[in-house]
């Protein structure tokens, strides 16, 4: 009876680790397609390497607040661009729960966002696409 329930256990472990570790590459090949996608998006109109054509986007105010932060900021927080990080941090104004921007993403970049791609390049263990920086 003991065994039966040890190898239950086992087996029910064995099932959820296999269920955890699919949705973590699931969500690998998402991002990754994600950050291609946006560095796609950049390139069709700026020159330069990924992160040069996305610091270009982000600077470019003909372009949307919502889409420079969706596509520019959030892909090079992604790319952990060191390059980035001074023109993010010129666009930072201190707010790390993005409380100034809360309702007004058509009016101003997401501080929130800014944020997250800062801590984002800073860090050391966070995840990243840097090999797709090309």
């Amino acid at each position: 009876m003991k065994r039966v329930k040890i190898r239950l256990a086992v087996i029910i472990a064995g099932i959820l680790l296999a269920v955890i570790l699919t949705g973590i590459f699931a969500m690998d090949i998402w991002i990754r397609h994600d950050v291609k996608e946006n560095i796609a998006i950049a390139q069709e109109n700026y020159p330069g390497t990924a992160e040069e054509a996305l610091i270009s986007f982000l600077q470019d105010e003909e372009n949307s607040f919502n889409d420079r932060t969706h596509i520019a900021i959030w892909t090079l927080g992604m790319l952990k661009s060191e390059k980035a990080l001074p023109v993010l941090k010129g666009y930072y104004h201190d707010d790390p729960k993005g409380l100034s921007c809360k309702g007004h993403h058509n009016q101003m970049l997401c501080q929130y966002g800014l944020h997250k791609a800062i801590v984002q390049i800073e860090g050391r263990w966070m995840y990243s696409t840097t090999g797709l920086n090309r």
